[in-house]
């Protein structure tokens, strides 16, 4: 700074060489992945291991080559009613099996699928159909009510109730011969943020995809998620999605049931459950008052918000064969961009952390200047890796605002989550 006096003060680089090298350390995530699409990967696994568990509810088993041949029969169902590669196609549909073969099935079609929450007022529902310009919206008989208020603003609007089995009975089982890429959308999931104001994250299979085959879960074919989470939140990408791709089987919770500690060991103990994932704040309730309900689930997968120790501290205390992974990822990185895995109760310190990047994300705090700081040092988080999503479905404003250019990779672009 002495001899440069006239140097603008962001551009002197306050890293020392060892510094840049832990800080590239952090980084060392890259994996190698199939670019292709959720649906040729899906058909593989059907061909792979056709008698396979893929969904299970209730006294409903689905096997994966059954998953295939309902999603084909509904997917020439939706192209015959004007389904196109990128054209979106909405759900409003209670936690089901059709839920997931209403999904599967938009794809296969070519489209990509708009999850609406059954608490959102109509008003929000009828936006989100316009700026997608959906045409169909999905339904069953739960929420066919709820789809009727929310399609009756969009003139055109078509309803389609998955669970009719007159709805693909007159189609074949084989899949619709539609052109297919990684790069093509998979859904587009409405987060409010900070603002308040609906913005469509949009997410292409590729992102999905790399989420799913990552090293970091550790799911294997023996093994069983639970999906209970809204399928308007990310967290059902994981919940679904990434079983899914493992060739492991999806435990569907009772549809219209708040989850609370007695149902999952209840499902738990029914279905032999591996992996469970909560929100930070369910897991400090469940935590504190009932931390036995994990005792036979190998890991629960918690995050979102901040993770009280005390609450981590007891599920391991209490489930010595279960361990918690703490994770962090906003809905533009494809559900998560860091995790972290505890096992015993003493390696949980006061202030839990989200842990380092995942399988092909890349996490950096920087400064105003967007140069990096030291560890301990204060700055904003941003995110880069294959799982970040195309931007903000018609925002090209906001996206060009959060979605910058990454200074750390040619032609690169990364998140800026505000944090």
């Amino acid at each position: 700074m002495a001899e440069e006096p006239h140097r603008h003060l962001l551009d002197v680089d306050i890293l020392d060489a060892d510094e840049d090298e832990q800080l590239a350390g952090f980084n060392t995530t890259t994996q190698t992945v199939p670019d292709t699409d959720l649906v040729t990967l899906i058909e593989r696994q059907a061909r792979d291991t056709p008698d396979a568990p893929a969904v299970l509810a209730g006294d409903t088993t689905l096997t994966y080559a059954e998953l295939d041949a309902r999603a084909n029969r509904l997917a020439h169902h939706l192209v015959d009613r004007g389904v196109a590669p990128e054209s979106a196609v909405a759900l409003l549909m209670e936690r089901s099996p059709e839920l997931i073969v209403a999904q599967l099935a938009v794809l296969k079609a070519g489209g990509y699928y708009v999850p609406l929450h059954l608490s959102d007022p109509a008003d929000r529902m009828r936006y989100v159909l316009r700026e997608t310009a959906a045409e169909l919206l999905l339904t069953d008989a739960h929420t066919a009510g709820h789809a009727l208020r929310a399609g009756s603003g969009p003139a055109g609007i078509g309803l389609i109730h998955v669970d009719d089995p007159s709805v693909g009975a007159p189609y074949p089982a084989t899949a619709p011969v539609v052109p297919r890429h990684p790069s093509r959308l998979a859904y587009v999931m409405y987060t409010s943020g900070s603002t308040g104001e609906p913005k469509g994250v949009a997410t292409p299979h590729r992102g999905v995809v790399d989420l799913g085959l990552v090293d970091t879960w550790g799911i294997g074919a023996a093994d069983r998620v639970l999906f209970h989470s809204p399928h308007a939140f990310d967290a059902a990408t994981y919940e679904v999605w990434v079983p899914l791709l493992a060739g492991a089987a999806v435990v569907v919770a009772p549809p219209g049931v708040r989850v609370d500690a007695s149902l999952i060991t209840e499902l738990v103990d029914t279905y032999a459950i591996t992996h469970v994932h909560v929100t930070a704040g369910l897991f400090r309730v469940f935590g504190e008052e009932s931390p036995e309900c994990f005792a036979a689930v190998r890991e629960v997968f918690t995050g979102g918000d901040s993770v009280t120790a005390s609450s981590a501290r007891r599920v391991l205390e209490k489930c010595p064969d279960t361990v918690v992974r703490h994770g962090y990822g906003p809905t533009e990185i494809t559900f998560a961009a860091t995790s972290n895995l505890f096992h015993t109760p003493d390696s949980v310190p006061s202030t839990v952390p989200v842990g380092g990047p995942v399988g092909n994300v890349r996490v950096f705090v920087l400064d105003g200047g967007l140069s990096p700081v030291p560890v301990g040092v204060v700055g904003e988080l941003y995110v880069a890796g294959v799982g970040l999503a195309r931007g903000y479905l018609g925002r090209s404003g906001l996206t060009a605002g959060r979605f910058v250019a990454c200074p750390f990779g040619v032609g690169e672009r990364m998140y800026r989550t505000g944090d």
